[in-house]
């Protein structure tokens, strides 16, 4: 029987003491940083027959920086217990770097805050701004909030291009229902210095009071952005109050006013927006001036609304050829009904940027009508794509000339009338924010009207064929090929 290990062990040697072989206190031969520590010297009690494969590695420490490099592997009874490095040791947890020396950790910073419901406004705000005047977004470009709400919408809505198409419908009633906070509150504060006379009241705060109800139907529809069907109907409803609202509101003389008080004061003429023209003889042409700065930008803004919704339609489903139809027929309508609405202002200021403005927009909605021939015909996505980029790029190059000499022209018409500026800067914003609205609603009634004709048309392909032959024989002056035979008798 062999004695205990300690029994036989041979006489303790000091500590730190050389292995044989080696000179004392000999310098451990030079290591590169960031070297693996050699293997441990395992203690003598019960060891392991020796091996020659590497010692398997230290399982992780949960301690975030590595530790420091170890020094001599100690013998004896020290044995196994890691070494500290030489030279002085840095306060804090420290990284050491290839040259030797310590780095610091990072100086702690804070998290950072958290998304309040100012900054998500915000954020939301430029990217509408980005999408909504544009005619389509990318499905990339869909949100990843969004894109699970549609996929936990009733029913749920998987398509990539109608989650684009569903995200990009959210921006433009985000950024229209944004506009008309302004629009409505400045259009009741200045119905408002109007109240001793109630017809001029009337006539001021019914439309006001028009785009706040709808302003009030945007915001409470954006929570149902995801449910389409739900949502468009309450919308148009909506539109259609705020759309028609001025138009019978104007119904009513103002001329009546004027003869009933005899002779308008100053302070009625401020009241009008008239202030500083004098002579009543020009009171009946201040009253359709007025007129037209409420109507002409929501009448003018239905052409070139109805043509936007085509231009979205026709990117939307390339394979339909209604849209292009549409742009055909909406253009020259467009070119003719803003020559008549800005041909008055035209005529009592005699700016020739009047001239130069609606020869634009007639020279743009020209190319308009001829690129909607080009879209009149089933087409796939790429097609349709590289089709609308080309027209489109010189399309609104000619059409954002043309908005500013008109409102160069417009400019000149306050000048000379002493009217306010702000009638001219909010009869813009009424135009760009009935142009969007628009668009949108377009749209959806576009689609909801194709759908229609999908139903309707059903089962009914041999009489739309005979039709085609009709119209080929009319157009060529040649006979109609005679109907294939029918069945035997």
């Amino acid at each position: 029987m062999q004695p205990p290990p300690d029994a036989a062990a041979p006489p303790a040697q000091p500590a730190f003491a050389a292995p044989p072989g080696q000179p004392a206190f000999a310098a451990p031969p030079a290591q590169p940083a960031f070297a693996a520590p050699p293997p441990q010297i395992a203690p003598p009690v019960a060891a392991p027959p020796a091996s020659h494969e590497p010692a398997a590695p230290p399982p992780a420490q949960p301690f975030p920086y590595p530790p420091p490099p170890s020094g001599p592997a100690l013998s004896g009874p020290m044995a196994g217990m890691p070494t500290m490095p030489s030279g002085p040791i840095p306060s804090g947890p420290s990284q050491y770097t290839a040259s030797g020396q310590t780095q610091l950790p990072p100086a702690w910073s804070p998290p950072e805050p958290l998304e309040t419901p100012y900054t998500k406004f915000v954020s939301f705000l430029k990217i509408s701004a980005r999408r909504a005047f544009r005619l389509r977004i990318e499905p990339n470009e869909v949100l990843p909030e969004e894109r699970i709400e549609l996929a936990n919408a009733s029913p749920p809505i998987h398509d990539v291009t109608l989650q684009a198409f569903l995200a990009w419908r959210r921006s433009v009633l985000f950024l229209v229902a944004c506009f008309l906070i302004p629009l409505t509150v400045v259009g009741i504060t200045d119905s408002l210095r109007s109240t001793r006379w109630m017809p001029i009241f009337f006539v001021k705060f019914a439309p006001a009071f028009a785009e706040g109800v709808f302003c009030y139907v945007c915001w409470s529809q954006l929570k149902q952005w995801a449910n389409w069907r739900k949502q468009r109907r309450r919308l148009f409803w909506g539109w259609l109050l705020f759309m028609i609202t001025p138009f019978v509101v104007f119904l009513y003389p103002l001329r009546t006013v004027f003869e009933g008080i005899g002779h308008m004061n100053r302070d009625a003429m401020v009241a009008l927006g008239f202030e500083g023209v004098y002579k009543q003889v020009l009171m009946p042409f201040m009253f359709a001036m007025l007129a037209m700065l409420q109507l002409a930008p929501k009448a003018i803004s239905l052409m070139p609304g109805l043509v936007r919704a085509s231009l979205v339609i026709k990117l939307l489903f390339p394979g339909v050829s209604a849209p292009g139809w549409l742009i055909v027929m909406a253009a020259p309508l467009y070119a003719l009904l803003a020559y008549v609405i800005l041909i008055i202002p035209y005529q009592f200021t005699g700016s020739g940027w009047f001239i130069f403005g609606v020869i634009g927009v007639m020279v743009g909605q020209g190319l308009l009508a001829r690129a909607g021939f080009g879209l009149a015909k089933p087409m796939d996505d790429e097609e349709a794509l590289r089709h609308i980029k080309k027209v489109r790029k010189l399309y609104v190059t000619v059409m954002i000339t043309s908005g500013i000499l008109i409102v160069i022209a417009l400019g000149s018409l306050v000048a000379q009338l002493n009217l306010r500026a702000t009638d001219v800067i909010l009869a813009v914003m009424k135009f760009e924010t009935n142009v969007l609205i628009l668009t949108m609603i377009g749209a959806d009634l576009v689609v909801t009207n194709l759908d229609k004709a999908r139903k309707v048309t059903q089962g009914r392909d041999h009489v739309e064929d005979a039709t085609e032959i009709k119209i080929a024989a009319f157009v060529s002056f040649e006979v109609p090929p005679p109907p294939p035979p029918g069945p035997a008798q």
